[in-house]
């Protein structure tokens, strides 16, 4: 009885991170991480706080607890990174992260915490990549959490062709406050003694609303813009891969990985699927007659979409192939040829973005058939407003996702307005 009452804390935050849209996988493991991170007590405060924001009150209320009692709780967890504390005006919103990307990548995106980062990074290592059911789980999401961006040096044509949203200097340039902190895979690899040479500074939270939860509390440290393009500049120089959250708008980080550490990138390697990372809208193109077959753009793909074969013209032994359905565009490849036989082209259709997260949250509960927890998240902020910029969203859906999503809301003014608006937009 005493295993099931220390547990049950634990057990009841597992259920409540099972109603993000990606979720979490239960396991022996989970639970060890758990215990790591938080006390059984605080996993029951946790538990019982909504998946969006909110204040004080609300947590007041949830746990009848005095204001005083409340705000060192969540200040407290806010300073761990177990909670994300957003200052707005006067007002300060606390916001519950989901494990990934969330508070199991802030465990490990600095140096030197009160936690047990050794034991976290073999724990993480099992979860992840042992266990393997989590980081599968979100491959089967039809809208990534993150997507790869191509390095703008590598692209030759139109440059109109590339949005903002694609480019990282863009994405760099537009915000308000950069931070640069350690990257998880290859701190959780340095733990493990399997770390790689990359350099470990190169994870970019990137903030435009000139507030950071992160920075305040050490989890990152500000930089100039200047800075951070130098970093992208430096990731560039030892293959990296520039991953950015999969949002037109507003995005909030910039990772640099490599395929020898990076758990997606090598989850995309050993599943043969790249549904985890959104490709950018370009593609590599080889042309046969420049390429000699020495290799090296195989050596530095991160998923491993190139590969040799017999070359078709004469005095060429073998030649570098695409894997079209593997390449997520990235480009590391490009620079790594000295004969110019690779060129990144765009790609014959666009890759869809979510314009914000708002869309991507409510994409990713459609498809994994959890749209009802993210609309009734939270009981007490529930209004005609909320829901009519949720059904805002649905009806800008193509036609496959709205049906889904009527169908999990059992909603009959929902698919009366679905009914009109297709009728609408046949007519113009």
């Amino acid at each position: 009885m005493a295993h099931k009452t220390a547990r049950s804390g634990y057990k009841k935050l597992a259920e409540r991170l099972d109603r993000f849209p990606h979720g979490i996988t239960e396991s022996e493991t989970m639970y060890k991480i758990f215990s790591v991170l938080f006390t059984e007590e605080e996993a029951r405060l946790l538990s019982q706080l909504p998946i969006g924001g909110f204040g004080v009150p609300l947590a007041m209320k949830r746990w009848k607890k005095s204001e005083e009692e409340t705000k060192s709780i969540l200040n407290d967890m806010a300073s761990r990174a177990v909670l994300l504390d957003i200052y707005k005006k006067d007002e300060v919103q606390y916001l519950l992260p989901p494990p990934m990307i969330g508070f199991f990548e802030f465990s490990m995106m600095r140096i030197g915490t009160h936690l047990d980062q050794k034991v976290l990074s073999e724990l993480f290592y099992e979860y992840v990549v042992k266990e393997d059911e989590f980081v599968s789980s979100l491959m089967t999401l039809d809208t990534p959490l993150g997507r790869a961006l191509v390095q703008e040096e590598s692209i030759n044509d139109n440059t109109l062709h590339v949005m903002d949203y694609e480019r990282a200097s863009e994405i760099i340039n537009k915000a308000k406050v950069v931070g640069l902190s350690t990257c998880y895979c290859r701190h959780v690899k340095e733990h493990l003694g399997e770390d790689c040479d990359a350099p470990k500074e190169t994870c970019l939270t990137i903030s435009n609303s000139g507030d950071s939860s992160l920075i305040r509390h050490g989890y990152a440290r500000e930089i100039s813009k200047e800075e951070a393009l130098d970093i992208i500049q430096l990731s560039k120089e030892h293959n990296l891969v520039q991953f950015a959250e999969n949002v037109q708008s507003n995005v909030s980080f910039i990772c640099n990985c490599c395929s020898c550490c990076c758990e997606v990138l090598s989850n995309v390697k050993k599943h043969g699927f790249t549904n985890a990372i959104n490709s950018s809208n370009y593609i590599c193109e080889i042309t046969a007659k420049d390429c000699t077959g020495c290799s090296k753009c195989i050596k530095v793909c991160p998923v491993g979409a190139i590969s040799l074969t017999d070359s078709s013209i004469e005095g060429k032994k073998k030649m570098a192939v695409v894997d079209e359905d593997m390449c997520i565009g990235c480009a590391v490849c490009d620079r790594s040829c000295g004969f110019d036989a690779l060129e990144m082209v765009h790609r014959e259709s666009r890759v869809y973005t979510p314009v914000n997260m708002n869309q991507k949250l409510i994409l990713q509960a459609i498809e994994t058939n959890k749209l009802q927890h993210l609309i009734f998240r939270d009981e007490e902020k529930l209004s005609h407003r909320f829901l009519a910029s949720v059904f805002g969203v649905i009806l800008r859906l193509p036609p496959a996702k709205q049906l889904l999503a009527s169908k999990q809301l059992r909603s009959k003014y929902l698919k009366k307005q679905i009914k009109e608006y297709n009728k609408r937009a046949e007519q113009q």
